[in-house]
């Protein structure tokens, strides 16, 4: 049913650096008293000051959401010192990387496990979906850098996000809130708040609806492409029944109905003699045009929806926390994966996913030296998944009709606990530890059909020599079922120093891992688990009476095992244990109020990613071959090569300014300046042009007026206003590489009302 049948209706960084973010974590940009606002964050499973933590953590305020038009995660990328995300395929799946470190998701298996753990409303997010999600009605975002394991656990190796939506009130309050931008985008959410039943019954409601036709142009009939229609609902009910106990109960739907943008990266304009490696001629000029080429049916279609119940129930000495979830998530979609006018590749495919987590923790309460939490956490998910490859120019002009079937279901179990002991008021130590079983069932199934018919040739990597009629129908691998077990133990151990009340210092080791799996083609079934030793030391700070605080961490992170997506002769990919890994960085975030109503905030990310040893097969850089011919991989050596989706530098650095008038009205600006460094798609073959992006520059503005009196908010913005274009992903199924490009410029007007 259509959605809207549903709805009805790099020096100069430094300098500042070293949180734009940190602009969303100050709501007010500059205050009459001169000082940076406390920002309090739940990092540690409980509510305390940013500035208190010993984790390099970044915060986004609900304001800094709204008014940088943070429309999902992906819009964070290079916001948040050292976290990157790509959109795979310009809509479904957008890998979330932090220091380095991402999934090997988004080249051909869907059951990987990401590095990177999502929470909404505490409750783990299994699946990629959440990162492309149309972000509504929202408290804060939360992106904490570095292992997680501990509290957060399941597969938390890189890193969290932590996403918070808002609470029913006490009292009636709402909003509307609508825009529209280039290529005729719209864009409205609302939400209303207030008591059912005084003191005991509080509920939420909160609707958001997106129609993006789409900024590029398919060629190939003249639509319009890259866009997509997203209708979102979520209520939530808090219950009280007496003072020590509240009970919020958050159920959530999303429907998204996409056309995505896919660019040839690659000159194919000679099928004999091809290479993943050379970069179309007209590239640049395509970029810039926005132009695309698609001449099948595109679609990415999703439907998510989850429950949610949490408990909060204050025993006395100790806290008892549950966290009880159930979601569903339906995926359809098809793709043109040559992104040419012509029928080379082409695939489809359809996800059924469906996971329940439990969670309980007992936490101390008062005000002693010691303080700890403990619990317990399950996990379970059953994931069906479909895969059709139409192949018609493929294995020799005799045209293929692949079909994948593939099954998992998984259990997880951890208990965990995380202990701090003060010794003085100035030197605390923190123990904690996660220990995790996880069980995978996993089978798959492969046939592939012959549609033309003919005699396949004697490199071919199946039934060499073997004329085959149309419509022949074999199976190249028997279908495949095995199970597997992973476990692991987490330890971390922190250090705590505060010399006075507005300093930090600390140091940290920690392990992590993600859980190793299953390849959905099958062809390398089992790969395993990937594991993380990490060093941190670092510090926060607010200084000159709170109107300068300079937070600033330094690690280093020593992979092993790790999960790198791998390309197998026949096209596609697999997942392998391929190589070891050594990460160092430094980064930096800083706000400066040096004058009422002026605030400066920025930050800063330097990072050294390499690989040690390991080979990968990879196609020889100067290698021509005919498409449709096994890819001639050979083995290559990847050592000191940098890590995908890693950038050297990266940073921003934010203006703002807020003037109140004398009847209460206020005028604000800001604008906000991003870059991030050239990085790899691949881990090979890095001298090539084709697997990489270019430095990605963007700056984005924004002039608001609010009338106080009257409940309402003018705003006119614009993203990326010098039209700054890039690859932000490539990937490759076979031998044709296709890309995602950045958004280009965006100019629009916003609207909001509040009661």
């Amino acid at each position: 049913m259509p959605l809207k049948s549903k709805l009805a209706g790099s020096a100069g960084l430094l300098f500042f650096a070293a949180g734009a973010q940190a602009a969303s974590q100050a709501n007010d940009p500059a205050g009459d008293d001169f000082q940076i606002d406390e920002i309090i964050i739940t990092a540690q499973k409980r509510a305390q000051s940013q500035q208190d933590v010993p984790i390099a953590v970044t915060a986004f305020s609900n304001n800094f959401i709204v008014e940088n038009n943070v429309r999902t995660l992906e819009d964070l990328a290079a916001v948040a010192p050292g976290f990157v995300t790509t959109n795979t395929v310009g809509y479904g799946a957008a890998p979330l990387t932090i220091r380095g470190i991402g999934g090997a998701n988004g080249g051909g298996n869907f059951f990987a496990d990401e590095p990177v753990a999502v929470y909404v409303d505490d409750a783990y997010i299994g699946r990629l979906s959440a990162s492309t999600a149309d972000l509504l009605d929202l408290e804060a975002i939360e992106v904490l850098r570095g292992p997680q394991g501990t509290l957060y656990g399941r597969n938390s190796t890189a890193g969290a996000v932590l996403v918070r939506t808002k609470r029913p009130t006490d009292t009636v309050e709402g909003y509307v809130q609508a825009s529209y931008a280039s290529f005729d985008e719209f864009r409205a959410q609302g939400a209303v708040s207030g008591p059912l039943i005084e003191d005991r019954v509080l509920a939420r409601l909160a609707v958001g609806y997106s129609d993006r036709p789409g900024w590029g142009t398919n060629t190939v009939d003249g639509s319009d492409i890259g866009g997509s229609e997203d209708l979102t609902v979520r209520g939530s009910i808090r219950l009280t029944p007496d003072e020590n106990l509240t009970l919020d109960l958050i159920g959530d739907y999303s429907d998204r109905e996409a056309n995505p943008a896919t660019l040839a990266v690659a000159d194919i304009s000679d099928p004999s003699a091809i290479s993943p490696f050379r970069k179309r001629p007209d590239f640049d000029q395509v970029l810039d045009d926005r132009e695309f080429a698609i001449n099948d049916p595109t679609f990415l279609n999703s439907e998510t929806w989850g429950v949610t119940l949490l408990a909060d129930w204050d025993l006395g000495g100790v806290t008892l926390n549950s966290v009880t979830s159930f979601r569903s998530y339906e995926f359809d979609g098809a793709q043109d994966s040559d992104s040419t006018a012509l029928r080379l590749l082409n695939n489809d495919g359809t996800t059924d996913n469906e996971q329940f987590s439990q969670e309980i923790r007992l936490s101390s309460n008062g005000d002693g030296p010691f303080s700890w939490v403990v619990g317990g956490f399950y996990f379970s998910e059953d994931n069906q998944f479909g895969f059709n490859i139409r192949n018609f120019g493929a294995l020799f002009g005799l045209g293929t009709f692949a079909q994948f079937e593939a099954a998992q279901d998984l259990e997880s179990y951890a208990l965990f606990a995380d202990m701090t002991y003060a010794f003085s008021d100035t030197v605390s130590l923190t123990v904690g530890g996660r220990y995790s079983d996880e069980t995978k069932d996993f089978n798959n199934s492969l046939l592939v059909t012959i549609l033309n018919g003919g005699t396949l040739p004697p490199f071919s990597p199946v039934l060499p020599g073997v004329t085959l009629p149309p419509g022949t129908v074999f199976t190249p691998f028997t279908a495949f079922a095995d199970e597997g077990n992973f476990d692991d133990f987490s330890p971390r151990v922190v250090l705590n120093i505060t010399p006075n009340d507005d300093i930090l210092l600390y140091a940290s080791y920690s392990q992590g891992f993600t859980s190793g799996g299953f390849n959905v083609f099958g062809l390398a079934p089992e790969f395993d688990s990937q594991e993380l030793d990490a060093f941190e030391v670092g510090l926060k700070s607010d200084l000159l009476d709170r109107r300068v605080r300079l937070n600033v961490s330094a690690y280093y992170n020593d992979f092993t095992n790790l999960q790198l997506r791998l390309p197998v002769p026949t096209g596609g990919v697999d997942i392998a244990n391929a190589a070891s890994a050594e990460i160092y960085g430094l980064e930096l975030e800083t706000i400066i109020v040096p004058a009422d109503g002026w605030q400066i905030s920025g930050n800063l990310a330097l990072m050294e990613a390499t690989f040690e040893g390991g080979q990968v097969p990879a196609v020889p850089g100067g290698v021509n071959f005919p498409f449709g011919a096994p890819i001639p991989l050979v083995p290559v050596s990847i050592d000191g090569n940098s890590l995908s989706r890693a950038p050297d530098l990266q940073g921003n650095i934010a203006v703002d300014y807020t003037h109140a008038f004398g009847n209460g009205d206020t005028l604000a600006a800001r604008a906000m300046l991003r870059y991030q460094d050239e990085v790899f798609f691949l881990e090979t073959n890095q001298d090539a042009d084709t697997f990489k992006s270019e430095e990605l520059v963007e700056v984005d503005i924004r002039l608001s007026y609010s009338l106080t009196d009257m409940g309402m908010d003018i705003a006119v913005f614009g993203q990326n206003i010098f039209d700054n274009r890039t690859l932000t992903q490539v990937t490759a199924l076979g031998a044709l590489p296709n890309g995602v490009v950045n958004d280009p410029a965006r100019w629009g007007v916003q609207l909001t009302k509040s009661f």
